[in-house]
């Protein structure tokens, strides 16, 4: 009964909704897979940050992408850029529009000669294919989407280099991780804000199910029943998968949950759901880096302390975070 009523708590925490944009005149640039670009809308009048509407064959429907293009993007027709993939957390923390909405990234952008990609991921799709059941039916396939799809819009109709960084907040914390361990090489840099980065574990079983739920989608058609398929549950775990790792250079961060010196505007309705949350992933957060440490694996970590589950920390690390993804990208190899 403990586990339903905190199960329960936390689907209420984590419930929200997302809104799609309009407007056609696109690149004509296709993935492999036939997804493409159907619609473009400038955003608030910024000929630089365009939402692109995705009809995309993995997710089996629409995916949405707020794309922030270099300063001199127009200016160069024949140059290609880099892509930073900032990935969103669930529904709740505003899905592909969050980072634009609650931090500085439009301006951070101006001088830095990258594309700035921050898709969604559905209400709960943790950048994952989901299982459904073992059917062969393209629906949520958001690890193809993020990984496969997206990649080749952005280089061929947006013209990205394929070199690449990935840093996200709370579940795109663990997309960043998770999918940098499963395909070796699809990012140069990865960095988990307050990620949950260890699903089989025994806190982060309870959150993935939570996540899920309060999306109103079945937890069992994400990776199966957790005893049941036990292998795709460690499949998708970056704990797990740590050594996959090496290689790509990594940034962990998290607060332990208790109020800290950013949290004082808070709304106090909001307070003890962020302290949960932040308490979760924190313990994951950990949990890796003890796990790289183990594994000779190099990370930098920042466990921050006092903080909890929202944007103004995930602000304050983006900008710790920023420079060196730049550095990566542009000396085109991981030091």
């Amino acid at each position: 009964m403990k586990r339903l009523a905190l199960l329960t708590a936390l689907s209420c925490l984590l419930s929200g909704v997302v809104a799609a944009p309009a407007r056609a005149d696109v690149p004509d640039a296709r993935a492999d897979d036939g997804s493409h670009v159907v619609a473009e809308t400038t955003v608030g009048g910024d000929p630089r940050t365009v939402d692109l509407t995705v009809r995309s064959t993995g997710v089996g429907g629409y995916a949405m992408v707020r794309l922030i293009l270099p300063t001199d993007w127009a200016a160069h027709p024949d140059r290609t850029w880099p892509a930073v993939y900032l990935l969103a957390g669930e529904t709740r923390l505003q899905d592909y529009r969050g980072w634009s909405a609650n931090t500085d990234i439009r301006q951070l952008s101006d001088d830095a000669g990258v594309l700035v990609v921050m898709p969604g991921a559905g209400p709960a799709g943790f950048f994952s294919d989901w299982w459904n059941y073992g059917k062969d039916i393209a629906l949520n396939q958001w690890e193809t989407f993020t990984a496969v799809e997206l990649p080749q819009l952005i280089d061929r109709g947006y013209r990205g280099d394929g070199r690449r960084a990935a840093a996200g907040l709370s579940l795109g914390g663990y997309g960043a991780i998770e999918l940098a361990a499963r395909r070796p090489g699809l990012f140069r840099y990865a960095a988990s804000y307050s990620g949950n980065l260890n699903p089989t574990g025994p806190t982060g079983e309870l959150l993935t199910d939570a996540i899920v739920t309060s999306a109103k989608l079945d937890p069992e058609a994400l990776w199966g029943d957790r005893r049941r398929e036990s292998a795709r549950w460690e499949a998708h775990d970056p704990l797990v998968n740590a050594g996959r790792l090496r290689g790509t250079e990594l940034y962990l961060s998290a607060g332990n949950g208790l109020p800290g010196p950013l949290d004082g505007k808070l709304p106090i309705d909001v307070l003890p759901g962020a302290m949960l949350l932040e308490f979760l992933c924190g313990g994951q957060t950990t949990a890796m880096a003890g796990r790289l440490r183990a594994l000779g694996v190099p990370a930098t970590v920042d466990l921050y302390g006092p903080g909890t589950h929202q944007w103004a920390y995930w602000q304050e690390q983006l900008h710790k975070t920023w420079p060196r993804m730049l550095q990566v990208l542009a000396a085109g190899v991981v030091s």
